[in-house]
């Protein structure tokens, strides 16, 4: 006879065959079950110690609503923050980068939990099951967590914090983490308070719409969560709104729900959640123990690892809008080698696709803003013209994205005299980046005595030239020091945070070369 975790194994078995890969949706409880993290209300609790009164008091005053208390404990966090002694370090790393009220409890926030992480052990009992979580043969993870606990689980995993990177950073839909709430790693990310989430749920539309996508295409497992969890009842409101009801039962093999329940047998059955007066089905999983979980996922058939499977398809993706401006000789190599080799440089793997005699033309319009920093850099030059790159790439990319202009406005002359210079002929993205650009940099107050590169990384740590990146003018004028520093730490622009501090750093470095006059 089958035991209880057998006949469930075998019933997710079949829930998920023949259906693409998982999505995983990770909640609170998966940080405190394996690294002992506080869940939201122990973690604000642990803020209000610096501060007048208890976590009741904010949370009665709040009616129970955790984000209104964190909103006013951040308020009465924030001169704390910049008086006491034992901050006094975290100011002057993170004293720059300080924009609203909430912005010092969400670094202090994000501080103590790096410490708890780091400092973690797996409770022994939960040793196995965590090595099994580990095995799992997923598409991707979407988590409201802060902590990076997953990136631990998952080192191969490319990380992608808040909407605006979901959206549109080009995520592959497979060997991803998205961090919803934000991340550790950028502590401003945070949706911690009130604000914070009026904010998250007027651009909620737009998520909801990726999301979508998401449910339609793959089934989605939840861990880690209540089923009366608001923030997930919401969610799954605005992705239930894009279903005609004549589809909602197609969601009951979409949405999994595994409801953790101490001394208990594991079962799986048909349910209902009620949204917005809505009944959707969902398949309800019940368990105590989540190993026979991940050992079901970890059966999955998969020709190729999730990492190299990402990185094959964005390989794919820009190949379909680019000619290789790089002009690189083909590598070839054995592709089971590198499915084998996690750290394997997938860079030297080329996609090829044949299309009669005929190549077109669009390398240009394949170039990535790291394309132009490595460009900028000489390492290696791409030999550009300045022309093709502000009439065809540098419209394309966000105004707010960062990238580096003054190169290519420099070596089209339009540099020599700015205050004569016509710029009629320019798309307006190039020159309003000109222009906001130019007018930071003009408008920096620089210290008597500027230091090297090298200085400033004895005297503080990479972290503090992260932090600092779009003032660094203020303290360096060392530009061949800050070329060298990008080189050596191109690895920045994989993680979220450090990326856009690299890509900032990137325009730094082009305004002190071919910009200041």
């Amino acid at each position: 006879m089958k035991s209880p975790e057998k006949k469930c194994a075998d019933q997710l078995a079949a829930i998920l065959h023949k259906q693409a890969g998982p999505y995983l949706f990770i909640g609170a409880g998966m940080s405190i079950r394996y690294a002992g993290l506080p869940g939201w209300k122990d973690l604000l609790k642990e803020f209000t110690q610096y501060t007048d009164y208890p976590i009741e008091y904010y949370s009665g005053e709040a009616n129970g609503d955790l984000s209104k208390a964190a909103s006013s404990i951040a308020n009465n966090f924030y001169e704390e923050w910049w008086r006491r002694d034992e901050f006094k370090e975290s100011r002057k790393i993170s004293s720059n980068s300080i924009t609203k009220k909430s912005s010092p409890l969400k670094v202090e926030i994000s501080n103590y939990l790096r410490r708890l992480l780091s400092a973690h052990t797996v409770p022994d009992n939960l040793r196995l099951e965590y090595e099994a979580f580990s095995r799992v043969e997923i598409d991707a993870i979407i988590t409201t967590n802060f902590d990076s606990l997953l990136s631990e689980l998952f080192p191969t995993f490319r990380i992608f914090v808040g909407q605006d990177e979901l959206l549109f950073e080009n995520p592959q839909g497979v060997a991803e983490i998205y961090h919803i709430h934000g991340s550790t790693n950028n502590p401003d990310s945070l949706i911690l308070t009130d604000e914070d989430y009026a904010d998250f749920n007027k651009r909620n539309p737009y998520l909801a719409a990726k999301l979508i996508t998401i449910f339609t295409e793959h089934p989605v497992i939840f861990l880690g969560y209540s089923m009366s969890d608001e923030n997930i009842m919401q969610i799954l409101q605005a992705v239930v709104q894009g279903f005609r009801p004549e589809n909602a039962e197609r969601l009951r093999k979409k949405i999994i729900f595994v409801d953790w329940k101490p001394d208990s047998q594991p079962e799986i059955h048909e349910s209902e959640i009620s949204i917005d007066g809505t009944m959707i089905p969902i398949t309800r999983i019940v368990t105590e123990n989540y190993q026979w979980i991940y050992d079901t996922l970890a059966i999955r058939n998969r020709a190729l690892p999730a990492w190299l499977l990402r990185n094959l398809k964005e390989q794919v993706y820009d190949l379909v809008n680019s000619d290789d401006p790089k002009r690189r000789l083909m590598y070839v190599k054995d592709i089971s080698d590198a499915a084998n080799d996690p750290t394997s440089n997938t860079a030297d793997i080329d996609v090829v696709f044949g299309v009669g005699a005929r190549i077109l033309k669009k390398g240009l319009i394949g170039l990535s803003r790291w394309d132009l920093v490595d460009d900028i850099l000489n390492d290696p030059s791409l030999q550009l013209d300045p022309t093709d790159i502000l009439k065809i790439v540098l419209p394309r990319f966000p105004i707010a994205t960062y990238v580096p202009i003054f190169k290519y406005l420099h070596a089209a002359d339009l540099l020599d005299d700015p205050q004569s210079t016509d710029f009629s002929d320019i798309p307006e993205k190039v020159v309003t980046r000109f222009t906001t650009y130019s007018s930071h940099f003009t408008s920096l107050s620089m210290n008597t005595s500027l230091l090297s590169i090298s200085e400033l990384y004895k005297a503080n740590e990479p972290r503090w030239i992260a932090d600092n990146s779009w003032n660094l003018p203020q303290y360096t004028n060392d530009t061949e020091g800050l070329r060298t520093f990008l080189i050596e730490h191109r690895s920045w622009k994989d993680n979220s945070y450090l990326g856009v501090q690299y890509a900032k750093l990137a325009v730094v470095y082009d305004w002190m070369r071919f910009g200041r006059s």
